[in-house]
C-alpha cells in the first residue's frame, strides 16, 4: 500500500505542475497583430552643385559634396577686401531650381566686423541677382525665392568689411544654409 501511495502523490504532484504550466503559459501568453513597413531607400541626385570661381584659391575654397568651405577669407582694419569670384553655384539639372539662402550663424569676433554681403551675379549675363546681407551689426536675414535657370552658372562675391578697432588674430565664422524644396 505504501507504494501505491507514493505513486499517487507523485502523479498528484505531476499534475499539479501541469495544471500550474499551463495557467502560466495561458496568463503569459499575449495575442499580436503585426504589421510591417518595407523600404526601399536610394540616392537622389540633387541639380544644384558648387563650383571653384576664379578666386577660389586665394579664398580657400574646398567642396566636398554638397558643402562648400571657404578657409582663407580675410579682410583689413577700417576697410574693404572683395573677393568677387570665390566659389559658383551650378544648375546641371534640366529645369529652374527654386531655392532659399539661410544665414544660419556668425559667431566670433562680430563685435569688430562691420559688414559681409555677398552679391550674387549670374555668370551668364553678369546681371546681378540678390545681395544677402551676412552680417551688419547683427545677422542677416534669410533670402527666399532665388530662382536659378537650368544650365546657368552663378558667382557668390564676397565683401568682408572690418571695423577700425580689429585686429589681425580677429576672426569671424559664418554659416550659410540653401534651402532646396524638394518635389
Amino acid at each position: 500500500m505504501n507504494v501505491k501511495k507514493i505513486r499517487s502523490t507523485k502523479a498528484l504532484k505531476l499534475l499539479g505542475l501541469l495544471i500550474s504550466s499551463i495557467l502560466i503559459a495561458t496568463v503569459s501568453a499575449a495575442l499580436y497583430d503585426y504589421m510591417y513597413l518595407d523600404a526601399d531607400v536610394s540616392v537622389e541626385g540633387i541639380a544644384l552643385a558648387w563650383v571653384n570661381g576664379t578666386d577660389g584659391g586665394t579664398a580657400g575654397t574646398q567642396i566636398s559634396g554638397l558643402t562648400a568651405t571657404l578657409t582663407n577669407l580675410k579682410g583689413p582694419p577700417n576697410g574693404t577686401r572683395v573677393y568677387p569670384d570665390p566659389v559658383r553655384l551650378n544648375n546641371t539639372g534640366g529645369s529652374s531650381v527654386t531655392f532659399n539662402i539661410t544665414v544660419s550663424a556668425v559667431t566670433g569676433a562680430t563685435a569688430n566686423m562691420s559688414s559681409i554681403i555677398v552679391r550674387i551675379y549670374n555668370m551668364t549675363n553678369s546681371a546681378s541677382i540678390r545681395n544677402v546681407t551676412v552680417w551688419n551689426v547683427t545677422t542677416g536675414t534669410s533670402e527666399t525665392g532665388l530662382s536659378i535657370g537650368s544650365e546657368h552658372e552663378w558667382r557668390f562675391q564676397w565683401e568682408i568689411t572690418w571695423k577700425a578697432i580689429a585686429v589681425t588674430n580677429d576672426t569671424v565664422t559664418v554659416n550659410l544654409k540653401l534651402e532646396v524644396p524638394t518635389a
